[in-house]
């Protein structure tokens, strides 16, 4: 089907065309100098010590598990809602996943009441996922954590360059506040690098791990190698192929210079949606209660309280592209024996409307008159 108005679509221009075949031209096309360059610039727009580019956000997720210690007997809570991937990196270690609510209706982001309901003597880690490019209530969740000695996964995967506001005044980017924050760049995200993604962490111990995690294990690599800075190579764990390639580091350094600009964009059309839905009773918008300067708007959820269905076709018959973020993972087959149940009423009516920096604005009124019916 063509679609008149996609679900989302790419800043994509004649720099990143420039970018990719000026490493094409250099003939060196695995990790090397342009990577390296990346990471670099990542770590200090969000303020960490570290950042390592990878070959997407599950890896990263996988490998912060791994770098945890998370394993067999272990239990890691997460979100109900959001994206399988992050349950699926807890299992890949062998441990167990425990689900958390959201807060409401109104914040989709996970309830750190719920995840401190859910601890037990078996719980390792917290994962919590700054969904739709709002970020988690970061005071409550970090005072869990520090009440029950547990590690923090950030998963980023909506919110690059979103940040949250401490009580103290203190503000800091996502990623940059629990143990180690991880980051995709899959072609429908906020910056993409088609497939990629990056994992963060400002401590020392984790960051050797996860280098070393990222490559086989191994003590040196290839670039290192072919530029004299290390002879050979030890293997001292058990790694994984991880790595990201120099093609998609030459996209994600130009599509960082946009991001500013672009999540920019978002909110303002985040508030075009606002405007043309809010007089509407039969649904919710969420996270309108949220300062949304905070926020890096990634999709746009609504909620439907009646006619779920029947919208979705009107849209679907008017040529309007539209998703669900997400079925609940515990309504998956694998993950049925979970026993979760959400208190969110209306929370398998999520519809998510079109939302991407060259969106207009008659686009985002003619989607709003369809669901305002």
């Amino acid at each position: 089907m063509k679609w008149k108005i996609t679900l989302c679509e790419p800043d994509i221009g004649q720099e990143e065309i420039e970018a990719v075949t000026n490493v094409l031209k250099s003939k060196w096309l695995t990790m090397g100098e342009i990577t390296q360059e990346f990471e670099r610039t990542f770590a200090e727009k969000i303020g960490v010590k570290y950042a390592f580019a990878v070959e997407n956000c599950t890896a990263a997720l996988h490998m912060a598990n791994i770098a945890l210690g998370v394993g067999l007997g272990d239990e890691v809570i997460c979100p109900a809602l959001t994206f399988v991937a992050t349950a699926h990196a807890v299992r890949y270690t062998g441990a167990d996943v425990i689900f958390a609510d959201s807060i409401s209706e109104k914040d989709l982001t996970v309830d750190p009441e719920d995840i401190e309901a859910k601890i037990t003597d078996k719980t390792k880690a917290i994962t919590i996922v700054h969904y739709a490019g709002f970020p988690c209530h970061m005071d409550k969740t970090m005072e869990v954590a520090k009440k029950h000695n547990l590690k923090v996964i950030e998963d980023c995967a909506h919110a690059p360059l979103a940040w949250w506001q401490f009580e103290d005044g203190t503000r800091k980017f996502v990623g940059s506040i629990g143990d180690i924050g991880c980051f995709s760049f899959f072609s429908n995200k906020n910056m993409t690098t088609g497939e990629g993604g990056m994992i963060t962490t400002n401590n020392d111990e984790l960051a050797d791990k996860i280098r070393l995690l990222r490559s086989h294990g191994l003590t040196s690599l290839t670039y290192d190698r072919h530029k004299g800075h290390a002879r050979d190579y030890d293997v001292t764990m058990l790694g994984y192929n991880y790595r990201i390639d120099e093609m998609r580091s030459a996209l994600g350094l130009v599509q960082l210079k946009k991001l500013e600009k672009n999540d920019k964009k978002r909110r303002e059309i985040y508030r075009w949606y606002v405007d043309t839905l809010k007089d509407n009773d039969n649904i919710v918008i969420p996270f309108t209660d949220r300062n949304l300067e905070q926020a890096t708007p990634h999709i746009m959820p609504i909620i439907m309280k009646n006619s779920y269905q029947e919208t979705k076709q009107k849209l679907r018959s008017a040529g309007i592209q539209t998703s669900k973020h997400y079925d609940l993972i515990p309504t998956f087959t694998l993950y049925k024996g979970s026993k979760f149940k959400s208190k969110t009423k209306h929370i398998n009516n999520i519809l998510t409307l079109p939302m991407y920096p060259g969106i207009r604005r008659e686009d985002v009124d003619h989607i709003g008159e369809i669901v305002n019916g």
